[in-house]
């Protein structure tokens, strides 16, 4: 674990944390992204970028604040922050960046590989998604247009295709993907009523996937029953 845990740091959960960075009025605030390599300095003007840029801003922002936190030591692996540096299954924050001129199309989850953390890992459902809106110029400007404090049923729901929302190529299901939940006007399908729904979900997504059908029988089970172990709460 990277760890910014030094005595005297700030224990702060999700929810004070998006409130301190409303209060610093963050949305409506702009930005550029510099690469200087030797002696050469430019603005990046790609938009692919901007999300990992912005979480690694998030790290910056808390170690100034003096904010207790711990990083996975692998980038890749759940979640970007431990914001409980002494107990790793509550607290969990992760960041997600969007185009706000386009639809929020990020990736929430590998599919298979998350089903699978859940048999284990349960806890992982109360997990926090902070969540940016950014547009960018041909300038290179960036502005945080928006930010939401989000727990994952309620920035994913359903599709025709399956009972949640993912990106499939070929039939073959890679990731989980968010609904528009901030698009403006009606739309045809909402986000999760609760962490059942999205719970439930989930699992008739497997059940209705060829490729897990068949081993995905008792998932629903032994998440509800891992829930119970690491939470002392039922699902």
């Amino acid at each position: 674990m990277v760890e910014h845990n030094m005595s005297g740091l700030k224990n702060l959960n999700a929810k004070r944390i998006y409130d301190l960075l409303i209060k610093e009025e963050l949305i409506g605030s702009y930005g550029k992204i510099k690469f200087d390599l030797n002696g050469i300095e430019l603005i990046v003007k790609e938009r692919n970028v901007v999300g990992n840029i912005i979480q690694d801003w998030i790290g910056e922002w808390l170690k100034r604040n003096g904010i207790s936190f711990e990083m996975p030591d692998n980038t890749q692996d759940f979640p970007d922050f431990f914001l409980d540096v002494n107990d790793k299954k509550n607290n969990l924050l992760e960041i997600k960046s969007f185009d706000f001129d386009r639809s929020a199309n990020f990736d929430i989850a590998n599919f298979q590989a998350y089903c699978r953390s859940l048999k284990t890992k349960a806890y992982r459902l109360d997990a926090d998604y902070l969540v940016f809106g950014y547009t960018m110029n041909s300038k290179g400007d960036i502005k945080i247009e928006n930010m939401w404090l989000k727990k994952i049923w309620e920035i994913s729901g359903g599709s025709e295709a399956y009972p949640i929302k993912v990106q499939q190529k070929q039939g073959v299901i890679y990731n989980i993907r968010p609904i528009a939940w901030c698009a403006k006007g009606g739309q045809r399908y909402k986000c999760f009523r609760s962490k059942q729904d999205f719970v439930k979900a989930l699992y008739d997504t497997l059940i209705k996937y060829p490729r897990t059908r068949g081993e995905s029988k008792d998932w629903l089970k032994e998440v509800i029953r891992n829930y119970k172990e690491h939470t002392g709460k039922s699902l």
